[in-house]
This record gives structure tokens, sequence and C-alpha cells, in this order.
């Protein structure tokens, strides 16, 4: 598919039907995660693939935010391993960018698959890295939810194909 148009269809899936998700796709959408690019290329990035019924079962009991998905990734970053520019002396560290690079591949690979997806942050991760046992260097990012979309319910928001002019978007300078 055309890029523009992939970027078109992608939209955030909140209903998700029950077919299993073929290993060989979660393969693919990992991989171009794997491939993403990462500040200086430290790659501080690392994903939690939540397959099983009680990792599932686990993360639903804490947030609602694996909205039933058959997989969710937990897309988490080593703070250790991260890029902060000391010498600009500011208080920059690129975890959540290199994160969020990551889950953007892996969420246009899913949507090329023809997979829905869902990224979602409104959890409180402290507490879902206490509950799964993170090291302390480990933070997570956001979920990436990965599935087939209800085909009666699994469709886009009305808000999805709302959006600024392009005059309001990007400026000129």
């Amino acid at each position: 598919m055309e890029f523009i148009k992939l970027a078109q269809n992608r939209y955030s899936c909140r209903k998700f039907s029950d077919k299993a998700v073929e290993p060989e796709k979660i393969s693919l959408v990992l991989e171009a995660g794997r491939l993403s690019p990462t500040a200086v290329n430290g790659q501080p990035v690392t994903v939690k693939v939540l397959k099983s019924e009680a990792a599932l079962a686990k993360l639903r009991g804490i947030t609602r935010m694996a909205y039933n998905a058959p997989v969710v990734l937990m897309v988490c970053y080593d703070k250790d391993k991260c890029y902060s520019p000391v010498t600009y002396h500011d208080d920059f560290v690129s975890g959540d960018m290199d994160s969020s690079i990551v889950t953007t591949s892996m969420m246009m690979q899913a949507t090329d698959l023809g997979l829905a997806t869902l990224w979602a942050r409104g959890f409180n991760a402290s507490e879902i890295e206490r509950a799964f046992d993170f090291p302390a260097n480990l933070k997570l990012a956001c979920f990436l939810d990965v599935g087939y979309a209800d085909p009666a319910e699994g469709g886009p928001s009305p808000r999805h194909p709302v959006r600024k002019p392009m005059s309001e978007f990007a400026t000129e300078l």
C-alpha cells in the first residue's frame, strides 16, 4: 500500500475480534520495531509481548487500556541506555521518543498487514512495572494493542477523519 494511504487508513481500534493474530504477522510487526531508528542508534527499546491468557488477564486487572486485544505489546526502554545530550544542559532523555518511533513503525506495519491497533498510554506505568516485576532501569512507555477489528464495532471513531488544515499544521519559515 502507498504510505499516504496507509497513514489515512490507520485508526485507533477499541473493539477487537476474538480472532488470533498469526505468529508470522507478529514477527513482522516486531521486526519493523527492531529496525526502527533510535537516538545515536542506542537501541534502548525493548518490547514485552503479551499473548497468554494469564499475562493479558493480569494486565486487564490493572487497566482497561488493553481493550480486549489478543496481543498487547508493552513498549519499554532501558533508561540506562538512553541518549541524553549533556552538552546542551537540558533534561532531554531519548527513552520516550525512541519508544514512540518504534511504536509508530510497528503500528504502521500492523496496519499494512491488515491488523488493527491502538496506541495506549492511559495507565499508571509504575503500577504495571511493579506488577510485571520490571527491573528498576526498565520503563514502560506505552502499549500497542494489536488484533483484528471487530467487524461490527471495531471501526474508526467519528473523529478519525477530522484534521486541521495544512496551513495550521505546517509553517514555512
